[in-house]
């Protein structure tokens, strides 16, 4: 049997749940710090032009951020650029 679950409020869920012999596993998946951020923005923006984009300013801007953030961001980003390029675009 396998159970699979996610939270955001793992302070939430019961702690007979969470006492040993339940489940064999817990993984946490931290947010990631300045260099995980700039690693991400790095992979996302690969096939991207950066002319005159500074990851590095972005990754210190992003406290918090986790992956599906930073890709929403990038592809935001693309989208604007996109639009500003191609203005008649709908």
């Amino acid at each position: 049997v396998i159970v699979l679950a996610a939270t955001n409020r793992p302070d939430h869920i019961d702690p007979a749940l969470r006492r040993p012999g339940r489940f064999d596993r817990e993984v946490q998946f931290r947010v990631p710090d300045r260099a995980g951020r700039l690693e991400i923005l790095q992979i996302q923006t690969r096939e991207m032009p950066l002319d005159g984009v500074d990851l590095e300013a972005i990754a210190d801007l992003s406290v918090g951020m986790v992956g599906a953030d930073l890709k929403a961001l990038c592809q935001k980003a693309a989208y604007f650029a996109l639009r500003r390029q191609v203005p008649d675009l709908s």
